[in-house]
């Protein structure tokens, strides 16, 4: 309790208040739209948020700041003032949970910059400022609309100003307040505003307000420590990356924005944890609709960036672990083996749905793919790069971790008559790999 600011937390909520206050009423008095509302009021707070590190020396004060924003949130939601001050937030048509990621961003993104004002304030003011331009540019100016089948709305034009305001506020601070290089800054502000744009673009139900942030802040631990010969080659890795995606924009069953997500996640990949790791996804990328190849009543299947964004959270989650902890070796496997269950898992639903095979013929064909095409050339990846494999016991142990998840799956569909290509079974294969991940993790660790 001793050091909880709670002097620096009222003001803070006063702040809060009194912007909502002044909301409501320049919507009383003027004919704002919902939109413009709700990103005045993201824009006036992001302002206040800048000013956590010099108001806020532990991360305790911000914790309980969020605990009290997240309560006035609720009940601004739930309660009879939704139709007063709440349509401030709440009056947009569409459902979001954006307020919600916001408060829990900035938390995240204090604790992790640990005081470092640069590391703190660029994710925040990318937040801030590029995320209000592109929706409001996207909104009212966008010609061009990227999306498909359910995907949110996102125009080319809004993604541009995106870039345009997230490399200005990357390199403004960049060149004011470090002694980075002059290239430097430019190559790194470049990236983040180019890669932080693409995480806006397939972001969904205001989830960009957590993704955005974490984004740029990862992007900036991993390239300010970089010399510039280095941050070459990565602009080089970028536009090899963007080259491949751009060539797969031929394969039909694949939205724009997953192959946009493809992009992101693959960059994202080889600035944390390097770029032998993107060997695991492009092989999941590769032959997920293949071996069998695509059937005829598989044609007409569109994977958009939310089922990517399934397939590929669990390896990301893992990279961030490793770049923080730096157990790259120890971490190796465990990632590959979450590729490798998203791959068998894919392949046990496609060969019982669109090929009609027994499930012991299911369960025993995509437990091969994902050893043969993933889980074995990760181990040659491992002893290669890392100079080891992990012993027989762990190997064995991982592979019964990976059999067991088509046996889940199996059991998942069971009752299960006809398959669909949706953001919930995504979710449901998703649930599996985390929950069999975290068993891998918590075991390796104890034995």
């Amino acid at each position: 309790m001793r050091n909880i600011e709670w002097k620096s937390i009222f003001i803070v909520i006063f702040l809060l208040i009194l912007d909502l206050i002044f909301l409501k009423l320049m919507e009383k008095k003027t004919n704002i739209n919902s939109e413009l509302k709700r990103k005045l009021f993201h824009v006036s707070m992001g302002i206040v948020m800048l000013i956590f590190p010099y108001i806020f020396r532990f991360s305790i004060s911000v914790f309980v700041l969020a605990i009290f924003s997240l309560i006035i949130l609720v009940i601004l939601k739930n309660t009879k003032l939704k139709d007063s001050f709440g349509t401030i937030l709440y009056s947009v048509n569409r459902e979001s949970l954006g307020e919600i990621f916001f408060v829990i961003s900035v938390l995240l993104i204090f604790y992790l910059s640990k005081g470092d004002k640069i590391l703190y304030s660029i994710p925040i003011l990318v937040l801030t400022f590029a995320d209000s331009s592109a929706a409001l540019i996207g909104k009212n100016y966008g010609k061009r609309d990227l999306a498909e089948a359910n995907e949110d709305t996102k125009s080319l034009e809004g993604s541009f100003i995106f870039f345009i305001v997230a490399f200005m506020c990357s390199l403004v601070p960049l060149l004011l307040f470090t002694n980075v290089g002059r290239e430097e800054t430019l190559i790194i502000s470049a990236i983040i505003g180019f890669n932080v744009s693409l995480i806006e673009m397939i972001s969904h139900s205001g989830n960009d307000n957590i993704l955005i942030p974490i984004t740029s802040f990862a992007l900036l631990v991993t390239h300010l420590e970089l010399e510039v010969e280095v941050l070459r080659i990565n602009l080089l890795i970028l536009f090899a990356i963007f080259i491949i995606i751009r060539a797969s924009n031929k394969v039909k069953a694949w939205s724009k924005l997953a192959l946009v997500e493809a992009f992101a996640i693959g960059y994202l990949t080889v600035s944390l944890y390097g770029i032998y790791a993107l060997i695991p996804p492009i092989i999941l990328f590769l032959t997920c609709m293949r071996f069998p190849k695509i059937g005829e009543n598989e044609k007409n299947n569109l994977y958009d960036a939310r089922i990517i964004e399934t397939n590929v959270l669990a390896g990301i989650i893992i990279c961030a672990i490793a770049k923080n902890t730096g157990e790259f070796a120890e971490l190796f496997m465990i990632y590959a083996l979450a590729y490798s269950m998203h791959l068998t898992i894919n392949t046990f639903v496609r060969l019982k749905y669109y090929f009609n095979l027994s499930e012991i013929k299911c369960v025993f064909y995509s437990f091969i793919k994902g050893v043969c095409f993933i889980f074995l050339p990760s181990l040659i990846i491992q002893k290669i790069i890392f100079g080891y494999i992990p012993n027989i016991y762990t190997n064995i142990f991982m592979l019964c971790i990976l059999f067991l998840s088509t046996i889940f799956i199996m059991l998942q569909k069971r009752d299960v008559k006809e398959e669909k290509i949706t953001i919930k079974n995504g979710y449901i294969h998703m649930k599996i790999v985390f929950l069999l991940i975290l068993v891998t993790f918590i075991c390796t660790k104890i034995f």
